[in-house]
């Protein structure tokens, strides 16, 4: 019974220390946290706001995201369509 415990104290702790998606995990490795963060407007919207304007509109995000109004983002499509989802927590 301790060794379960124990067992389920570190997988609690490990699952604590790594990325919650691997679309949060692109979302950070693209760069896209530098402007964008959870809750509060940095250089860009939230991603709440941005989840609230767009509602899960996958293809209006991505075109706004390709528009020149936005930084370049060095992304495949199939990466920036994930990043977009994960962004407005499109499912």
């Amino acid at each position: 019974m301790k060794r379960m415990m124990i067992a389920l104290a570190a997988a609690g702790f490990l699952a604590g220390t790594m990325p919650v998606s691997a679309d949060e995990a692109l979302f950070k490795s693209k760069g896209c946290v530098k402007c964008h963060d959870a809750e509060k407007k940095k250089k860009g919207p939230s991603v709440s706001a941005m989840s609230a304007k767009y509602k899960g509109d996958v293809g209006k995000a991505t075109t706004m995201v390709k528009s020149k109004d936005h930084p370049e983002v060095d992304a495949t499509d199939a990466e920036l369509k994930k990043l977009v989802s994960h962004a407005i927590g499109a499912k």
